[in-house]
């Protein structure tokens, strides 16, 4: 397991360290693939490939398919349940989320 750090829109993964475009909101580690929630402000507009994984050397793997085409539909948290990593979105919607290539499978309202 790589040490991983970020702050503000700087990940640190080992000694290599990327300036993201946005704020860094979240990074989960799973599988040896960190994956990194963009947050992006107001002003900045909404980015719907928010979504970005990394591998242990710090490289980009992939970005994410957008969950919905809309200017709401971006994530909003990632999570591990039952083995896969779940993806919230701004249109109350969760999605199955592929870690070797970012596909996303779409089980359903979410609530929240």
């Amino acid at each position: 397991m790589a040490k991983i750090e970020y702050d503000g829109r700087e990940l640190t993964v080992g000694t290599q360290t990327v300036v993201l475009r946005h704020k860094i909101g979240q990074v989960l580690e799973e599988d040896g693939i960190i994956l990194v929630v963009l947050s992006p402000s107001q002003t900045e507009g909404r980015d719907q490939r928010n979504l970005l994984a990394f591998d242990e050397q710090g490289n980009k793997l992939w970005e994410s398919e957008i969950p919905e085409h809309s200017e709401r539909h971006m994530f909003g948290e990632i999570y591990k349940e039952n083995g896969d990593i779940i993806g919230w979105s701004w249109n109350s919607n969760e999605y199955k989320i592929d870690l070797e290539t970012g596909a996303l499978e779409n089980i359903g309202y979410g609530g929240k």
